[in-house]
């Protein structure tokens, strides 16, 4: 009797796919998202509706508890051998509808990969704006089960369950306070599964910083079983493995401290087994000048899932420097550079999506004249603290960088001078800026925007 327990806040959806269905588990904390559920308007109604990015329960705009009253909503669910769960942000399913979703799944089912890349392209093609987050884990027996199965859209997990259409929906809808909205049951639950639901919004929470996350993720991340893939053991070297690797290939990192440099190489996906489990430090014979990992003159490369460190023992100038070059950067965690963590020299095109970039007495971020990086869903956290540099982070003239979903702490959008007017409004209302909100601030129950999730 396999079961899933899912807590849940705000927005962001949890799908279950089994046979040819699939079943919205969770209720959105949103007007308009309740009217969908109450069947006042449809999916495709709500998916334009003007006011469906609205929500009024969120994780990170007040302080809460976990077991605070109308917060979390619990949800256990089974969760068969011949089952898939698919978690997304709004950032999908504002753009794609539920069947479609399915058809995509069960098309590409037996390759999670290519599930999670198929919808967030999907997304991006049908005109996506706000970020697409998914989270995809299948059971062994559903790729068989879902070969040659029609879709079909099921609304609910529970067909036969009265959803209840509260009476302050239409005070939701003008703006207006309505205390005691939303779905009453909670259970306590780990709070990893919490975190897995809540996704993006929950960083403010935990000390603003992804690793609560990503730790749990990583028990429902597919392993990695590419044909053809380099290997590299604890006692081997990652620069020997990139240097006999073809274009199109991937290099697999076991989990272990690895002291060299890095230097990444066209079309080759270097990755990390097990997400920030394999560490990369200068050895000892580098000097503060240097870069751990290096992107010089490539194309279709990738970084993923990879800590890099400096300490008194192992001093680290540079963590990632990147020239003219081509890459994404994904779930990389970055603390202890001198000089700056992430250095985005001239043609620099660069995603750098889901790291952690903290502690650095250096910058965190240098974004020379030329580039143009795509930073994304980020958090920076307590960079720029070495009397030795003036400023947390640096923007040339003629960088032309985009920013979206990040968290910054001690990072103000004063420091973003170099950026044209229409780029720094794009980066407050599409940033969350840690010290510019009061934590002690009075709670208000009126449905909000984005920003401050």
């Amino acid at each position: 009797d396999r079961r899933a327990i899912v807590g849940h806040v705000g927005d962001t959806r949890l799908y279950k796919l089994r046979d040819d269905r699939i079943e919205k588990v969770t209720h959105d904390h949103s007007p308009v998202g309740e009217r969908e559920d109450c069947g006042e308007i449809s999916e495709l109604e709500a998916m334009h509706h003007a006011r469906r990015n609205e929500v009024y329960r969120d994780v990170g705009s007040e302080p809460h508890q976990p077991a605070d009253p109308d917060f979390i909503d619990v949800h256990e669910i089974p969760f068969e051998r011949d089952a898939a769960l698919l978690l997304c942000s709004d950032g999908l399913t504002d753009l794609i509808e539920s069947s479609s979703i399915n058809q995509v799944v069960r098309r590409l089912a037996g390759q999670p990969h290519l599930v999670v890349r198929a919808l967030i392209e999907a997304a991006n093609t049908a005109g996506g704006k706000d970020n697409v987050t998914v989270v995809y884990v299948e059971e062994e027996q559903f790729a068989p089960a879902a070969a040659g199965v029609s879709s079909e859209v099921t609304r609910r997990l529970n067909a036969g369950q009265d959803v209840r259409c509260p009476a302050e929906l239409a005070s939701h809808m003008r703006g207006e306070a309505a205390p005691g909205a939303g779905t009453k049951s909670r259970r306590a639950v780990p709070i990893a599964l919490i975190a897995l639901v809540t996704l993006g919004t929950a960083l403010a929470l935990f000390r603003l910083r992804p690793a609560w996350l990503m730790a749990a993720l990583r028990e429902f991340a597919p392993p990695i079983s590419t044909p053809g893939a380099i290997t590299v053991p604890p006692t081997g070297s990652i620069a020997a493995a990139l240097r006999g690797a073809r274009a199109g290939s991937e290099v697999i990192v076991e989990p272990g401290e690895y002291r060299e440099t890095v230097l990444l190489m066209n079309g080759v996906r270097l990755v990390s087994r097990v997400p920030r489990g394999a560490t990369i430090r200068l050895p000892g014979s580098a000097s503060e000048r240097d870069a751990a990992v290096v992107a010089a003159n490539v194309s279709g490369a990738e970084f993923v899932g990879f800590r890099i460190v400096g300490d008194a023992a192992t001093p680290l100038g540079t963590g990632l420097r990147v020239s003219d070059a081509e890459l994404s950067v994904v779930d990389v965690e970055i603390t202890g550079a001198v000089n700056v963590a992430i250095d985005l020299a001239d043609m620099a095109r660069v995603n750098v999506v889901a790291s952690d970039i903290h502690d650095n007495p250096g910058a965190a971020l240098a974004i020379r004249s030329g580039a143009s990086p795509r930073i994304a869903h980020n958090v920076f956290v307590r960079n720029g603290v070495s009397e030795r540099v003036s400023t947390a982070l640096i923007i040339e003239e003629h960088a032309e960088p985009r920013f979206s979903g990040n968290v910054f702490q001690g990072i103000g959008p004063g420091l973003f001078g170099a950026l044209g007017e229409a780029a720094r409004i794009a980066l407050v209302k599409d940033n969350w800026f840690a010290d510019s909100q009061d934590p002690r601030s009075t709670p208000s129950t009126v449905p909000r925007g984005r920003r401050g999730r």
